[in-house]
């Protein structure tokens, strides 16, 4: 942390603020990794971050009228993939729409803290929100960490405890056991038949039986 903190956050160069968020992941790593605790002030620091960047984002007017959004992405960033032509700037209803997207995807985001498709599709927001910036403003550490610790908080611990049920070769066992076709009813139940017989004629009574047709 105090290297981190040396390298990034003490040059003005290098530090736009991704640098305070990496330095919380730090922290939070130094604690105890596996903790529950831990992971719950990791939601706690993305639904604060993201509650009140859709509040701040919501008290000014540019965000309605996608002039702000227009604004980020004509930023000449050297390392944007794709860059917006000017021209795409008449089209004002895609900017006022997509300006309403983000106010409305992080002031909702505290909602990603219940169950079911309230987290399935603000989870798919945000990721779909941070490869954006990544792609059309160049802000790759950005998205990137953002995208990770969504991921660290919401998808993973999650699926680690759904695989965790079961081991994997007792999967592979109700697999194998899923795919054995059985047999017809007729054919059970002369095996269960045959079966019965040979259990009740055992040595003894086929040599009683063969003494009584003798006699």
């Amino acid at each position: 942390m105090i290297l981190h903190h040396g390298l990034w956050i003490n040059d003005p160069n290098w530090s736009y603020g991704v640098d305070y968020l990496a330095q919380t992941g730090l922290l939070i790593c130094c604690l105890s990794s596996t903790s529950p605790y831990t992971l719950k002030l990791l939601r706690w620091q993305l639904t604060v971050v993201y509650l009140f960047g859709g509040l701040g984002k919501a008290i000014g007017a540019s965000w309605y009228d996608g002039e702000a959004l227009w604004r980020a992405v004509q930023q000449p960033f050297p390392g944007a993939l794709f860059s917006i032509p000017t021209k795409w700037g008449g089209y004002k209803e895609i900017w006022i729409v997509s300006g309403w997207f983000v106010i409305l995807l992080e002031m909702c985001y505290p909602l990603i803290w219940r169950a079911g498709w309230y987290r399935r599709a603000l989870l798919v927001g945000i990721i779909g929100l941070h490869g954006g910036i990544a792609l059309t403003i160049g802000l790759y550490h950005f998205a990137s960490l953002m995208i990770w610790y969504n991921l660290c908080a919401w998808y993973f611990p999650y699926k680690n405890t759904i695989i965790s049920n079961y081991s994997p070769l007792e999967g592979e066992a109700r697999y194998l056991a899923s795919t054995i076709p059985s047999a017809p009813p007729s054919i059970q139940g002369k095996e269960a038949k045959v079966s019965v017989e040979t259990t009740q004629t055992s040595p003894i009574s086929l040599m009683a039986k063969r003494a009584k047709t003798k006699h």
